[in-house]
């Protein structure tokens, strides 16, 4: 078959660059795989006429088409095993495992308003699991050695039904090691590992904001197939305040004055992160008026200046009147009146 003959079966033009050809190639596979079309046998045949293309144009690039046309028994499907297991969740016998990271761990930390806009430093306890000492991580008993698993036959994956791939998931009893323990260690009952709690020292930045996670490199799950761990996470959780209200790096905040104190002014204590401040209250303040205490806020950061702290006025009316206090207020209304008259 000339490789005119392939690029027409794909239905792209021999002008087609390698990526197009490699993308016609996944769509029509996809379409026509006989796992897909179980009772289809054009399908079947279909998709051999494809993967006979796709292989044969693979040597284009060195000038093979030929001899890959003549030479063609069946498609080795090179670079492509990870397209069949994504979306087959299949392999052709014989495949390797890859490797792959492990797992990241998630640790939730709660901690107090005013703890992450000064920073602290904690322990947390995480449960994982440790390496068994015994067997050192094998699983195996001193000595016993390890044997070919015999739900896999020692491939690590079970493999089964017609087609040209077959469904392969990974076996449940070896974990894809294609092997298991001859004599199951004593300490762990052959997990090889057993659960603990490990200690981590934590420093959490002034100016922390809610949601914030701090990363620990390499203590999460462990890897597949001897791949790199993952990583420990701990998320932040910030509790609620009953006074502040974080906007940024501002602190938000009202603070209530009886009708006397707004009106006649003098000073007033204003309560803070660090404690108490005074503020001489202007005579005549109305509610809703803003005061700001510069850089009594959240830290900034390298780029970022501190905020501050801005407290809105609330002006209360008073309730219950005493009747001298009744009393009082009606004069006033009088004057009032008669000074606007």
């Amino acid at each position: 078959m000339s490789a005119l003959n392939y690029y027409q079966i794909l239905g792209i033009s021999p002008r087609a660059g390698w990526q197009e050809i490699r993308r016609r190639y996944r769509a029509l596979a996809w379409q026509y795989h006989p796992d897909r079309n179980p009772d289809d046998p054009e399908a079947a045949a279909r998709f051999r006429l494809v993967a006979e293309a796709y292989e044969a144009l693979q040597g284009t690039r060195g000038g093979r088409a030929r001899r890959a046309a003549q030479n063609y028994r069946q498609p080795r499907f090179t670079g492509d095993e990870d397209f069949f297991e994504e979306f087959f969740g299949i392999c052709r016998p014989g495949a390797s495992l890859r490797q792959s990271v492990g797992a990241a761990f998630r640790y939730d930390l709660q901690i107090t308003f005013a703890a992450a806009i000064r920073g602290m430093e904690t322990i947390i306890q995480v449960p994982r699991t440790s390496s068994c000492g015994y067997c050192r991580g094998t699983g195996s008993a001193p000595g016993s050695g390890y044997q070919s698993c015999p739900d896999c036959q020692g491939r690590g994956r079970r493999f089964g039904g017609p087609g040209l791939l077959r469904f392969g998931p990974v076996c449940d009893r070896c974990r894809g090691r294609g092997r298991i323990v001859a004599q199951a260690c004593g300490y762990c009952d052959g997990q090889g590992y057993y659960g603990a709690t490990r200690q981590y020292h934590l420093q959490i930045p002034a100016g922390t904001e809610d949601g914030a996670r701090l990363r620990i490199p390499g203590e999460g799950g462990e890897g597949f197939n001897n791949g790199p761990p993952g990583d420990l996470e701990v998320f932040i959780q910030v509790e609620p305040h009953e006074f502040f209200i974080r906007v940024g790096n501002d602190l938000y905040c009202q603070v209530k004055v009886s009708f006397a104190e707004a009106a006649l002014g003098g000073a007033i204590r204003i309560p803070t992160l660090e404690g108490y401040q005074d503020l001489d209250l202007p005579g005549g303040t109305q509610t809703g008026r803003i005061f700001r205490f510069p850089g009594a806020g959240a830290p900034g950061g390298p780029r970022q200046p501190a905020g501050d702290q801005v407290m809105e006025v609330v002006v209360t009316t008073p309730q219950n009147l005493s009747p001298r206090q009744k009393e009082i207020l009606e004069e006033m209304a009088r004057l009032d009146q008669a000074g606007n008259e």
